[in-house]
């Protein structure tokens, strides 16, 4: 009897770790095998969209960072047509270890875009460093920018145009009258060189923002996800089938 007992807690252990290894792998298994969707097949998803966003905010609140998953949804997004991506984390290691990224959307470039990875351009950047830029080869190529952000980015640079105003107008080089939103968001497009972003994913288990650009959201459409890690293809294109169905009314 103890024999067949412990038997049957041998099998019923090893069922376990099955099940917890199928789920732990399942999530990335779509990702995997989505290496090898063709740009093509990724841009006649883009046209079954009503609308896809001009900048596409992701905010990574987690303690690990997958620098593949992340090089994933920045190629998935370009080859859609997403001409700016800002990336932000509370700490700035993304913007830290940058050359990581880069590496990473080289290599998952070549295995989404194939030889039409020459008609794309990558770029990295922050409000404070040129990064290592990826060279499509041709003045043709659809650029695209990616904006590495942090706490330092967020609030403390709202404080810093504020500063540069007060100067500009104790010297006589402004008027007050002149600091309305539409100077506000000139100066602040001089800092970021970049536009709203119109939507953004959250990843992580915190319903925070943590800071993340606060000037910009005025418009933003925001989704919250478990994680950034395993995020697969089907995923990124459903939460930008949810955007898309979203009807902004603007304050109406």
């Amino acid at each position: 009897m103890k024999t067949i007992v412990l038997r049957l807690i041998h099998h019923l252990i090893a069922l376990g770790e099955l099940l917890k290894y199928i789920f732990l792998f399942i999530p990335y298994a779509d990702s995997f095998n989505f290496v090898k969707k063709s740009p093509l097949a990724i841009q006649t998803d883009a046209k079954s969209l009503n609308k896809i966003p001009n900048h596409l905010g992701l905010i990574v609140a987690e303690d690990e960072f997958s620098f593949r998953d992340l090089a994933k949804i920045i190629v998935w997004a370009v080859t859609m047509g997403i001409s700016c991506i800002s990336i932000y984390d509370v700490n700035g290691e993304i913007k830290r270890k940058s050359n990581y990224l880069q590496e990473n959307i080289d290599l998952v470039s070549k295995d989404v875009m194939g030889q039409d990875k020459s008609n794309y351009d990558i770029q990295l950047y922050s409000t404070t460093t040129a990064f290592k830029q990826s060279h499509a080869g041709h003045s043709k190529a659809r650029q695209a920018r990616v904006c590495l952000l942090c706490m330092e980015d967020g609030q403390k640079s709202i404080i810093d145009v504020a500063k540069k105003l007060g100067n500009m107008v104790s010297q006589g080089s402004y008027r007050l009258d002149d600091i309305v939103p539409s100077n506000l968001d000139a100066f602040m497009m001089e800092t970021y060189h970049m536009t709203d972003p119109e939507l953004c994913l959250k990843f992580g288990p915190t319903y925070s923002l943590l800071g993340y650009i606060p000037w910009h959201i005025r418009l933003t459409e925001f989704i919250f996800l478990p994680s950034h890690k395993g995020f697969t293809y089907k995923s990124f294109l459903s939460s930008l089938h949810r955007y898309a169905s979203t009807a902004q009314r603007f304050g109406k």
